[in-house]
């Protein structure tokens, strides 16, 4: 979904005030990362990660998944579910080395995301 709110925002024609300040703030950032084919993941990793993990938080509880949401407050995290388990699973599609923020991180870093999101993946398996 950013991909195409990106993608509309760089390409639209009557530009809004809005979608004209982001296209140039867009601009000047691509720009530090000439020859980066992956600017996009970039400029995600930077901006987007921590808004993600609060949306995920937002409309987690309302997406009705009774057994993972038992799964999570029971087994993974009894104390309550952490940001840090949102912010691992926006990262999910942001973890390969193109992208700086992920290659800048620290293997303790990477580790505590890929726990997150192994947690988030075991819920959602049935034993039967």
């Amino acid at each position: 979904m950013i991909h195409a709110e990106m993608y509309r925002a760089i390409n639209a024609s009557n530009l809004t005030a809005k979608e004209l300040d982001f296209r140039e703030t867009f601009e000047a950032y691509t720009s530090i990362y000439v020859g980066d084919n992956d600017s996009h993941h970039n400029y995600m990793a930077n901006f987007w990660v921590d808004r993600m993990a609060d949306m995920l938080e937002q409309i987690h509880l309302q997406l009705g998944y009774s057994n993972l949401n038992n799964f999570l407050t029971t087994f993974a995290y009894p104390t309550g579910i952490p940001k840090d388990f949102y912010k691992g699973l926006a990262w999910e599609g942001l973890k390969y080395e193109e992208v700086k923020g992920w290659k800048n991180k620290t293997k303790e870093q990477k580790d505590e995301i890929d726990f997150h999101i192994d947690k988030a993946k075991y819920g959602t398996k049935n034993c039967n």
